[in-house]
């Protein structure tokens, strides 16, 4: 393909023989007489510069009438070279012109302050005047979004301002109330560049709240708009789904905890199945990671993990749900990161259980905090050490599925199966899973256990398989594989059915909700209320193998609440 660019002037050079043409009469085929004096021109030419003259035609002549020679001249000129010379005593009279065909020239200003910078912006070509006119407007941008000059800029100069890193603001929230403002000050015309007012906003700098309570409802009309929004909490909301075993009653809800960054990690997201609404908390200050939940009441407990300095804290805290209020609990024995947590009911009191994962290495231990007294208690240990196991309960018993350890020189993912008696508090061996796993999931429904999915160490390989294990017989039983091999997924109960959430297939997380189809003993793809789905706050679940690798990890909780 070969391309041909013209010289600089090429286009200038054109219009001058246009304008020699129209002095002329030369194919003019439009004119205008005043007092007896002609003025032909080519309409195409004055369209070009206004479209009144298109529109108006006859009114032209009418307007024309209430000027000077030298003034409509100097009009006539503007539309064919963008240049004017006159006298200055005419001046004002040339832009009075200018207004009534519409036809813009630029502004002349001796001065630049406050007052008139945003029309400075608008009307001049003079390159200093735009500088010192810029230099104002970003330093006082929150005050001149408001006034009515920057509300009738055009879209380009909206834009041309938006762009600056020098552009003074308390938070991005103002760039984006500036282009809602914008856009709300002529809504039915400026929809239309919402788009590309948008790109100018820097999502990254928002909070997920604010992005879902003001951005996604003023943006949720513009496609390429929701497209961004989406990606952006994707890129913030890597979540991970770690779920509770719950007993069917009335009113169940989820909780959303934490995230990838500080402000992330700081936020609850609670929705309400019944009501089919989502709330979100400010800030709670949870600031670490790689740290298991539970629920107990009106509680999310959070349990040890690693703070950002990479160190293992043995700090426990518990969100209120109602209040929203963060308090601490009395901390852990040992610090513990990449290990399970789970709650038993004793003696009408709820006990949480810390299990097995990962300190100055692979551990052996369980605490179990006594509601009662609100101590951690080291109770017996696992028989296995292992991290990256899953827990779940079935008949007062915890059962601990798998895990990842090191034997015989070598990584491997373990097939064994510990459960845990309170009333012997000890543990013992039951019938291995068929597939060793870790990164897995697990949990009990309809008085088996199942578990799903993981990663398996020997083979390098993500796996799709599930199996149920039956505790009266012993047994565990090959299930329905899920739809796509991944680690990291989450099983959960919800709505009386067995759901396989998120999860990380060695190339992409994934944002798959599957339900089982006891029916068609299949899984099927599950389609949650629009408001969730809007939200995107069913998305993805870290991998647990990506987590060990990086070292570092801010995840998402998804529990499920029953009341």
């Amino acid at each position: 393909m070969f391309v041909v660019n013209a010289k600089a002037d090429f286009a200038a050079k054109r219009l001058e023989y246009l304008y020699d043409a129209m002095k002329q009469d030369k194919k003019c085929d439009t004119g205008f007489t005043v007092r007896g004096r002609n003025f032909p021109a080519h309409l195409i030419v004055l369209m070009a510069c206004s479209e009144f003259f298109g529109t108006n035609e006859g009114l032209v002549e009418d307007i024309f009438s209430d000027f000077d020679y030298e003034v409509i001249e100097a009009i006539l000129k503007y539309c064919y070279t963008g240049q004017i010379s006159i006298d200055e005593n005419h001046f004002e009279k040339l832009m009075e012109l200018a207004n009534r065909l519409e036809v813009k020239i630029p502004k002349q200003f001796k001065t630049v302050d406050l007052s008139n910078c945003l029309v400075v912006l608008e009307s001049t070509a003079d390159s200093e005047l735009l500088k010192k006119a810029m230099d104002l407007t970003l330093e006082n941008f929150e005050t001149l979004q408001e006034t009515l000059d920057f509300l009738n800029l055009p879209a380009s100069n909206v834009i041309e301002i938006l762009k600056w890193n020098d552009l003074l603001v308390r938070s991005e929230e103002s760039v984006f109330n500036a282009v809602k403002l914008w856009v709300n000050h002529d809504d039915a015309n400026r929809k239309k560049e919402l788009a590309q007012l948008m790109r100018s906003v820097r999502l990254s700098l928002l909070s997920v709240e604010f992005i879902v309570d003001e951005v996604m409802t003023f943006c949720h009309s513009c496609a390429e708009c929701m497209t961004a929004i989406r990606q952006e909490i994707k890129n913030k909301n890597e979540k991970s789904f770690i779920q509770r075993e719950t007993s069917r009653r009335k009113k169940q809800k989820m909780a959303l905890v934490g995230g990838w960054s500080v402000d992330m990690a700081s936020t609850i997201d609670i929705f309400d199945r019944l009501e089919k609404s989502w709330t979100l908390s400010k800030d709670i200050g949870i600031n670490k990671d790689r740290f298991a939940s539970v629920v107990v009441g009106d509680w999310i407990v959070i349990i040890g993990g690693m703070n950002f300095s990479d160190e293992t804290v043995t700090s426990v805290e518990y969100i209120d749900l109602k209040s929203g209020q963060k308090q601490p609990l009395k901390p852990l024995n040992q610090a513990h990161v990449d290990f399970s947590a789970v709650t038993l009911r004793r003696d009408s009191f709820t006990d949480i259980y810390a299990i097995g994962g990962y300190g100055s290495s692979i551990l052996s231990s369980v605490e179990r905090w006594n509601s009662k007294t609100g101590d951690w208690e080291i109770i017996a240990p696992l028989l296995l050490d292992v991290d990256w196991h899953s827990a779940s309960v079935i008949d007062d018993k915890i059962y601990i599925t798998g895990g990842h350890r090191y034997e015989n020189g070598k990584w491997i993912s373990t097939n064994k199966v510990q459960m845990y008696s309170v009333a012997t508090n000890s543990w013992t061996y039951r019938a291995q899973m068929i597939q060793g796993r870790n990164s897995h999931s697990s949990v009990g429904f309809k008085g088996k256990l199942y578990v799903a999915g993981g990663f398996d160490y020997e083979t390098f390989t993500y796996l799709d398989s599930v199996e149920h294990y039956d505790p009266k017989a012993n047994l565990w039983t090959a299930f329905t594989k899920l739809p796509k091999p991944a680690e990291g997924i989450s099983l959960c109960c919800f709505q009386n059915n067995l759901h396989s959430m998120g999860g990380y297939d060695g190339n992409s997380r994934l944002s798959d909700v599957w339900e089982y189809d006891e029916t068609n003993k299949s899984w099927k793809a599950l389609v949650l209320e629009k408001v969730l789905a809007e939200r995107e706050v069913v998305q993805f679940h870290i991998s647990f193998h990506m987590i060990r690798l990086f070292d570092r990890l801010q995840f998402f909780l998804y529990l499920i609440i029953c009341k």
